[in-house]
């Protein structure tokens, strides 16, 4: 698969020991930040090769993303900030990417993740829909994979 398709996996028990060392590196230089898990493995179901962490502060954004890239010796580097979100990624790890979006508390994104993960763990048949169309586009490009995701969310309501 080429640099631009996207790769569909499961949830696996490793993966979610990655999660947590991530947490703990940005815990270690924000302590006062929260952070909570959202996208595919936040439900769990199948995904892409990423997760997503929600970083939650009371101070600057941008310092906060500069201070995350610092303090984790070279393992996730600051974005953009879009929208009062400020982006961070991780370098492949076990082939796996963590995405970070920092943000004060109470912005609106955090609250509709939350409740876009709310809607599929309740609806067992929308959430094997939701499955079957994320397969659907493995291997595909990722500008597809974004377009035909964002389409069945809007088409089923769930943010």
């Amino acid at each position: 698969m080429g640099a631009d398709t996207v790769k569909i996996i499961e949830p696996l028990k490793e993966t979610y020991s990655i999660i947590e060392d991530y947490k703990k590196l940005v815990k270690n230089a924000l302590p006062e930040c929260k952070i909570t898990l959202i996208g595919s493995f936040a439900v769990p179901m199948c995904g892409k090769k990423e997760f997503d962490l929600v970083v939650e502060i009371d101070r600057d954004i941008k310092e906060s993303q500069m201070k995350i890239a610092e303090n984790s010796n070279g393992k996730i580097g600051a974005g953009p900030i879009v929208d009062g979100v400020g982006y961070c990624r991780s370098k492949k790890r076990f082939g796996i990417i963590c995405k970070l979006h920092v943000m004060p508390f109470g912005h609106k994104k955090k609250k509709m993740c939350l409740k876009l993960i709310k809607k599929l763990q309740d609806n067992p048949a929308l959430l094997d829909e939701y499955k079957k169309l994320k397969y659907s586009l493995n291997g595909k490009s990722e500008k597809l994979y974004r377009k035909k995701k964002g389409k069945f969310i809007l088409d089923n309501d769930l943010v």
